[in-house]
């Protein structure tokens, strides 16, 4: 019987009971192992400065000293390097990578909001991107798990809201009427959408059943984006965005860094093979730091 770890929160079970009825199909046998994180603790206040890795750290104790055998994480919520003894056994086909917007009045778009409209997130990133593009925007921080988020829209604390369309779509939340936010104006985090299975270096029959749920394309884009944001230095609080896709053989990589109140903003692109993905990452670091990134970062910090 494998240990499955998982948070607790309705979009934690959601995708680690994805990713255990496909490890059932290849005919494993699992049981869900439910972990509260130090992020699920407090996730209504605000992290500390430069914390990192809130949702996961608790997880990844577990999967050290053998309690669980995996773990299932989004993984835009892992830190860039992963803790000694661990890897990446699997990174899934891809979801939405995008951010969406969800109005009170529902199916609006970010244009059709009045000026001055109250726009609910805690992302450093989504906030300095919508604030470049409308910098009318009243944009506030709201924390809380996806019902939370969406009661606080209804209730009328916000005009719209922000999360990622991955989750809406898991959480089979279509009624909500998201808004995709084209990534010309709003770049996701390095690796949204990317469900990854967590495990440990020596655990070796593990490694070879949870590799059939692999994509190569998948891991070659996030992979790419992850060591942008790692040669960028940038931690949860910078204004980070990028997103890779793959056509073929290669990848298109478009990354951006913007100053914590928008009115800078840097973004380039580059492409190559997806064997070159690491390299196309920090070639797109070094372009946006000779155009003054670490700045924008340090500002954040």
């Amino acid at each position: 019987m494998m240990r499955l770890g998982t948070r607790g929160s309705k979009l934690a079970l959601a995708q680690s009971r994805r990713v255990a009825e496909a490890l059932g199909r290849l005919g494993a046998e699992v049981t869900l192992a439910t972990i509260t994180t130090s992020g699920d603790r407090a996730v209504m206040t605000p992290p500390a400065p430069n914390a990192t890795g809130l949702f996961v750290k608790e997880l990844e104790t577990a999967l050290r000293e053998r309690r669980i055998d995996l773990a299932v994480h989004s993984l835009k919520d892992l830190t860039t390097v992963l803790p000694p003894g661990l890897i990446l056994g699997a990174v899934l086909p891809r979801d939405s990578a995008l951010d969406a917007l969800v109005c009170r009045e529902r199916g609006r778009r970010l244009d059709d909001l009045p000026r001055r409209a109250r726009v609910g997130t805690s992302s450093p990133r989504r906030r300095a991107q919508l604030l470049h593009y409308r910098s009318d925007l009243q944009v506030s921080p709201l924390r809380g798990n996806v019902d939370t988020r969406l009661r606080r829209l209804d209730g009328g604390a916000f005009d719209a809201i922000v999360l990622a369309r991955a989750g809406l779509t898991r959480l089979g939340l279509e009624q909500a009427q998201p808004w995709d936010i084209p990534p010309e104006i709003c770049l996701p985090a390095p690796g949204q959408g990317a469900l990854v299975v967590e495990i440990r270096d020596d655990d070796a029959p593990t490694a070879m059943l949870v590799a059939a749920l692999d994509d190569p394309p998948t891991r070659a884009c996030v992979t790419a984006e992850r060591r942008f944001l790692q040669a960028l230095g940038g931690g949860c609080h910078a204004a980070v965005g990028a997103l890779a896709r793959s056509e073929g053989d290669m990848i298109l990589l478009t990354g951006a860094v913007a100053s914590p109140d928008g009115r800078e903003l840097l973004r380039a692109s580059t492409q190559g093979a997806l064997t070159a993905a690491v390299e196309l990452g920090e070639s797109l670091a070094r372009e946006l730091q000779g155009r003054g990134a670490d700045a924008l970062i340090e500002a954040a910090a």
